[in-house]
This record gives C-alpha cells, sequence and structure tokens, in this order.
C-alpha cells in the first residue's frame, strides 16, 4: 500500500464516477464533482487505485478531508490507508483541525469515522438534493492531535 498525488485526472474520474466506489453519494447518471481547489490523493496496491482521498481548505487552518474506497478494499484496509494519508497531511500542511462530512444515505463512511476517533460536531439538514429528496449530513472533526495519536497506534 502507497499514498500519491493522483496525477492523471482521467483515472481520478473514472474512480470517482463508478457506482461500486461511490454508492450513493452522487445520483445515478450525475458525475461526482472534482473541485478544482482540492487535492486528490490516491491510495494504490501495486498499479490498482483502490482509494481516494480529498483535501481542500475549509477555513483558516481547517481543511476539508473526505475519503473514498473501492468496495474491495474498505474495513481494516481502508483504515491503514487512512493512516497513510494523516502521515502526508501532517507531514505537508500546517492544519489544526479537519472536517468531514458524512451524508446520512451513507454507512460505510459513519462507520470508519468513527473508527478514526472523529468527534460528532453536529448535523446539517437538507444539506442536497439526491434522488429528488433532501440529505442530511452529519459533521464531524479531528484535531491535529488525533491525526498524530492515529499514528502512535
Amino acid at each position: 500500500m502507497k499514498i500519491k498525488l493522483i496525477d492523471n485526472i482521467d483515472r481520478l474520474r473514472a474512480f470517482l464516477d463508478d457506482r461500486t466506489n461511490i454508492g450513493n453519494i452522487v445520483d445515478e447518471g450525475d458525475h461526482y464533482q472534482i473541485k478544482p481547489d482540492a487535492v486528490y490523493l490516491g491510495i494504490y496496491e501495486g498499479l490498482i487505485l483502490t482509494g481516494v482521498h480529498e483535501v481542500r481548505n475549509f477555513w483558516h487552518s481547517v481543511v476539508e478531508c473526505h475519503a473514498i474506497y473501492d468496495a474491495g478494499f474498505r474495513g481494516q484496509y481502508a483504515l491503514e490507508g487512512h493512516k497513510l494519508f494523516c502521515e502526508w497531511l501532517l507531514k505537508n500542511s500546517s492544519f489544526t483541525n479537519s472536517v468531514t462530512m458524512v451524508p446520512d444515505t451513507t454507512k460505510y463512511g459513519r462507520v470508519i469515522i468513527r473508527m478514526l476517533g472523529a468527534t460528532r460536531i453536529g448535523h446539517l439538514d437538507d444539506a442536497y438534493v439526491s434522488n429528488g429528496l433532501p440529505v442530511g449530513v452529519t459533521l464531524y472533526q479531528l484535531k491535529r492531535s488525533q491525526y498524530e495519536e492515529l499514528l502512535k497506534c
């Protein structure tokens, strides 16, 4: 397992548009929005892209992070991939805190964020519309010190 910047936008787009990877984050027939201000890091098993970590500035020294893993590389594998991401972020950013948002319809996201030890900081009702229905998101935070602790485990 290794982490590196994804330099091939077509490969990134193909991964993020694969329904088996993104589940119901994006409506059928729609595309994952690749953000121009985000950095996309890939988790690779050899040449296979198994996961994507998206990170961008959120507010002052707070970063917004999102991770998407291939369905066959979740659970303990994804936790190890998150540790690689944590190490990369600690080395490459002076962030003090990170936030992520987990849609109410995404069971896997709630599981992994809890495994990382994140703190629930709130909920947004009707954060976006999916298949014509409003979907809420739960907001979580991880402080820099939690990233450092995670690497000690």
